[in-house]
């Protein structure tokens, strides 16, 4: 029989081929496939609308420390878009475009208790093509709500006597953050505003002051992160067994801690501590009965009757100085320690009001024949001091009085604004957006009827509204103080 020169197809044969054809088929397609989805997604971009598709601020709660946000859009935009920009109430920057991103840096710091509605109305893509005329941007509108304006004090009366109270004038609402069996005697707040140190004795304590000892509360819910222990959670940090606390300053920037500590067995075993965030807690060798930390948390100023020193607290700070020419320091710069605004002896009747810059060199800014108590930075404009300071306002008078005044640092001009009760320990706070300044008095009244002998004298809490220079208010539109609590060492949460 003759051989066959061909030979039956068997069907595993041909499956293997039909295999072979559908993976060459679909090297050959995919490539298609891609060119023709990437094109569509292309048409369809040129036929939508330009758009915002982020915003920094989305969900956000900002503050003195938010100072810009970003647009960013779905294409390259024409550069006028930037004078479209409206933001209601009014809060001035410096817009810039880069690519297909909107930058808004702020000149001025947002005003607390505030929504703001960003609107960008009008603005065309940047052209692709001749064929592709530029389309018009689809409007956005977003709100932003800032910090509630919240204020920290002393109670003095009823339930809040002796307790530290935060009250929410946003919302009108207060909240006693610790517990009715701790005299609260000083305190500071946290530099991200969401815990409270403070010094405190235990209720009837016959030791009083010499007992406090150092704690920490968290404050409000919403300075909180998830994981974190509701508000008025007290701890313990520092007992007073060995050491009576005297007086503390907390750091702002990193939540250093500087404590003047007295041995209780051996009083010439006293001077100042640093205690860490972490608990570490360890003498600085020096003693002074005035001192004040940086803001940065960097160095301490500290005063001892020859002069001040400025201690150094980190190993990256400047090495240890002591200026003998003056008195006080009463200011650092607002973030770090480079300015110093300082008091100096003049001679035996007057004193300056000296600024340090960061190259070491002075400039006198006032002299006066009174006492210089304290002087804080307006945020919004970093050349302004608000400052407590002291004297006979006439010849005439026994008795000096503590007066507020404004005083420019580039010009030395002083004005003088408000004039306080004869109490030499008044506290003064800034509030974070510039726009208030409280302050509290003592008030003098007659013994207590029921006998008890309260260690927190009765006084107030005052807000003056203060000026806005950014906006071009001037001096005579300032409204007088108005009392706002009962209550003492007001500061406010940043």
């Amino acid at each position: 029989m003759r051989k066959r020169w061909w030979q039956p197809w068997a069907p595993g044969e041909r499956l293997a081929l039909d295999w072979v054809a559908i993976i060459v088929i679909g090297l050959l397609t995919l490539p298609l496939a891609v060119v023709l989805i990437v094109g569509n997604q292309d048409a369809i971009a040129h036929r939508s609308r330009p758009q915002v598709i982020g915003f920094s601020w989305q969900n956000l709660t900002i503050g003195a420390d938010d100072d810009y946000f970003l647009l960013d859009f779905n294409r390259p935009m024409n550069p006028a878009i930037l004078n479209n920009l409206e933001i209601t109430p009014p809060l001035l920057g410096k817009t810039a475009m880069v690519g297909q991103r909107l930058a808004y840096t702020l000149t001025d710091i947002p005003a607390y208790g505030t929504e703001y509605e960003i609107t960008l109305q009008e603005g065309r893509e940047l052209p692709r093509s001749p064929r592709h005329p530029p389309r018009s941007l689809a409007p956005f509108t977003a709100t932003v709500k800032t910090r509630d304006r919240l204020l920290a004090y002393i109670g003095v009366e009823g339930e809040e006597e002796g307790r530290l109270v935060i009250s929410n004038l946003t919302q009108q609402k207060k909240q006693i953050l610790t517990p009715p069996d701790l005299v609260v005697t000083n305190f500071q707040v946290s530099g991200e505003g969401d815990r409270i140190l403070f010094f405190a004795f235990e209720k009837g304590n016959p030791n009083g002051l010499n007992a406090q000892e150092l704690y920490r509360t968290t404050t409000t819910a919403n300075r909180l992160n998830n994981d974190d222990p509701p508000p008025g959670q007290v701890r313990r940090l520092l007992d007073a067994e060995t050491y009576q606390n005297v007086q503390f300053d907390l750091a702002s920037g990193n939540d250093a801690v500087v404590i003047e500590r007295v041995n209780r067995q051996n009083p010439t075993d006293s001077g100042l501590w640093l205690f860490t965030p972490s608990g570490d807690l360890r003498p600085l060798g020096i003693q002074g009965d005035r001192f004040q930390v940086s803001p940065d948390g960097q160095v301490v100023a500290v005063r001892d009757g020859n002069g001040v020193t400025i201690l150094p607290l980190t190993n990256t700070a400047t090495s240890r100085e002591f200026l003998p020419a003056y008195e006080d320091l009463v200011a650092f710069s607002p973030r770090d320690y480079r300015e110093k605004i300082m008091v100096k002896p003049k001679d035996e009747q007057r004193r300056s009001l000296v600024v340090i810059n960061s190259a070491g060199r002075e400039r006198e800014l006032i002299t006066t024949t009174g006492l210089i108590l304290d002087c804080h930075y307006e945020p919004r404009q970093s050349v302004l001091l608000y400052c407590l300071q002291a004297e006979r306002l006439d010849p005439q008078q026994t008795e000096i009085t503590p007066f507020v005044t404004l005083i420019n640092v580039q010009n030395g001009r002083e004005v003088p604004l408000v004039a306080l009760t004869n109490d030499l320990n008044v506290r003064m706070a800034m509030a974070p957006d510039g726009r208030h300044l409280a302050f509290d008095q003592v008030i003098e009244t007659a013994p207590r009827a029921d006998n008890r002998d309260s260690q927190i004298p009765p006084g107030s809490i005052w807000l003056l509204p203060l000026p806005d220079f950014i906006q071009g208010a001037s001096l005579p539109d300032l409204a007088p103080p108005e009392r706002y609590a009962a209550g003492l060492d007001p500061q406010w949460l940043p």
